[in-house]
């Protein structure tokens, strides 16, 4: 399963979303793309959080998937058709999102811009 960086939020604040993040990842391969990693780095520095730790933490539990060049150019592909389905995503979720697809892994999110689409696990309705 991949899960986006609003999951690993939630694991990190303990929420109840958060609660469920962690079954996830203890019964469960995940992965995390490096784009998640920029995401949770970024949330960190806005809030005063360690981000050595939260990152090594992730990093600890979840295989790390890179960027590659067909990836890319299917989010850019697809971007138009992600974003008139769901206004405000940005060209990094339609990258993780086709990365979720392009591996056939379950995205898990709780993120509103991935609500119904296939393959998503969405977490805190």
């Amino acid at each position: 399963m991949l899960l986006d960086s609003w999951a690993w939020i939630e694991f990190f604040k303990g929420s109840k979303s958060g609660e469920h993040v962690r079954e996830i990842i203890r019964n469960n391969d995940v992965y995390v793309s490096v784009l998640s990693l920029a995401e949770v780095a970024d949330w960190c520095s806005r809030n005063n959080q360690n981000r050595l730790k939260y990152l090594g933490e992730i990093k600890g539990v979840a295989a790390v998937l890179l960027v590659d060049q067909d990836v890319a150019e299917k989010a850019g592909t697809e971007m138009m058709r992600f974003r008139a389905r769901s206004p405000g995503a940005g060209l990094v979720d339609a990258i993780i999102y086709a990365q979720s697809t392009a591996n056939g892994m379950r995205l898990v999110t709780g993120d509103k811009h991935f609500d119904g689409l296939e393959g998503v696990e969405f977490i805190g309705r």
